[in-house]
């Protein structure tokens, strides 16, 4: 499917830019010519899974493409996840080669243009639902993530629905801004651009501002949007903030986006907002793994304020009496690695509404739903996300479940711990008591590596387990 549109633009624009690098650029005439040589060398030495543990990078494209279209299934393994989690996935996935990484005892090297090719032998691999091309394992709130497996059909109906939805912005370059490992920029950093003949720039991560999991250099992510003037982006809600805050101070420096889609997260109202009036040209978006990632997208000429947009079309969403949101869509996955068969729905896990518009308006988490000491219920992701809004900020989490007074865990931004007290209590003061910050908490600790998940959201459960007591101290102690 995708080799064929490959061939497509190659025959189209053979001397037409498709990939950049930091250092070598593709034509779609050598894209195609890259990834069918790959495909075919990778054929020939027998491999059935293939981990792909590479920095971003066209190689990174190539090699993945190389693997959908030899029907190999590729197994993407994120740079955050520990030596533990990544010897997980080669174990549960049954891989039987693997591309960067480490050099692994027992595994034998073979000379590939694209990276360090290691191969093992593999008897009696684990059985994958039938029709699995990719396996792509979230980044979960335990130590072994679950491994999602997608069909080809699957991810391919996703890549065209959306192409054919942003057909019409006449997108001529994509920035990969989030590890192509996340399974939202593998759709829109290489199948999306593929389909609509764009060009996309990938460079190593730390050249657009990440460094490790959870830390972001806003400096480099400047850099790399003055240096290569994209047209779209796709950010998590946190990189949002660091765009907004470039646009107001460097706004030569994202004039030229014209589609920024931001996803994988609750994303703070007031952002919305700022950047709306800033004329910024954002879209908020929602989807998860299991349904092939994008389920809605708000788009230009159909969108609302504080949705999540409509589902894309071909797909059914409801919500039930508990008021979680359920999805079917021909994207959704095959299953769990390990599991029995999915069945035709999804149920996301995720509290929603939808309007008389078919807008969809996500509320927050049915697991993290909290019930205060007195009986009242809320959900954290909405006073979290107001205090989104305060400058000093770097991030809330906030507990109450079973609690007399809520304590909410701040990571005030450096030297800045008094102007996010105030901040926060402005916020606070505007919220229903059930929902206010009663205790503040300061701590670095929520925003370290292990607290964090690659999209941002907090590991609520480790961060419990880690902060438990003096959470409870916090919440006994006198008024603020």
């Amino acid at each position: 499917m995708f080799l064929n549109a490959l061939k497509q633009q190659a025959l189209r624009y053979p001397d037409k830019t498709a990939l950049k690098g930091e250092t070598r650029t593709w034509s779609w005439g050598q894209y195609f010519e890259a990834v069918t040589h790959a495909a075919t060398q990778l054929s020939s030495l027998g491999i059935s899974r293939l981990a792909l543990e590479l920095d971003n990078g066209p190689e990174w494209a190539i090699i993945d493409l190389a693997c959908l279209s030899a029907g190999i299934v590729i197994v993407p393994v994120p740079p955050f996840f520990s030596e533990t989690q990544k010897e997980w996935v080669r174990a549960s996935a049954s891989v039987d080669a693997q591309i960067g990484g480490e050099t692994m005892s027992g595994w034998r090297r073979h000379a590939f243009p694209f990276g360090r090719l290691q191969i093992r032998p593999l008897p009696a691999p684990s059985p994958l639902p039938v029709g699995t091309a990719k396996i792509t394992y979230t980044s979960g709130t335990t130590g072994e993530p679950k491994g999602v497996c997608l069909s080809m059909n699957g991810i391919f109906w996703t890549a065209q629905t959306l192409a054919s939805a942003l057909d019409a912005i006449a997108l001529k370059r994509h920035l990969v801004s989030l590890p192509l490992s996340i399974l939202l920029e593998n759709l829109c950093g290489i199948y999306i651009p593929l389909l609509l003949g764009a060009e996309t720039v990938v460079l190593p991560t730390a050249r657009t501002g990440f460094e490790g999991s959870s830390q972001f250099n806003p400096q480099c992510f400047l850099q790399a949007l003055t240096a290569w003037a994209p047209e779209s982006l796709v950010l998590v809600p946190e990189i949002l903030r660091v765009l907004v805050h470039l646009h107001q101070t460097v706004p030569e420096s994202t004039r030229s986006l014209r589609f920024v889609a931001v996803g994988g997260g609750k994303v703070p109202t007031p952002v919305m907002e700022v950047a709306a009036l800033a004329g910024l040209p954002v879209f908020e978006g929602y989807g998860l793994s299991e349904c092939g990632s994008v389920v809605a997208l708000n788009l230009p000429g159909v969108s609302k304020r504080n949705s999540v947009g409509r589902p894309l079309p071909g797909i059914h969403v409801t919500v039930d009496r508990s008021g979680q949101l359920s999805v079917i869509s021909p994207a959704n996955a095959l299953g769990y690695l390990g599991e029995e068969p999915a069945g035709p729905g999804v149920d996301t896990g995720d509290l929603a509404t939808i309007d008389e518009d078919g807008f969809i308006h996500i509320t927050g988490r049915q697991k993290n739903v909290q019930i205060n000491a007195y009986g009242r219920n809320f959900s954290p992701e909405w006073p979290e996300a107001e205090a989104m809004a305060c400058p000093a900020v770097r991030r809330v989490v906030i507990f109450g479940d079973g609690l007399r007074h809520n304590v909410a865990l701040v990571d005030a931004f450096d030297g800045q711990q008094e102007q996010a007290r105030q901040q926060l209590m402005q916020i606070s003061a505007r919220l229903p008591d059930y929902a206010q910050f009663h205790r503040l908490l300061f701590t670095t600790e929520i925003s370290s590596p292990a607290m964090v998940t690659a999209n941002g959201r907090p590991k609520r459960n480790a961060i419990w387990q880690s902060l438990k007591h003096t959470i409870l101290a916090c919440s006994e102690e006198e008024d603020l």
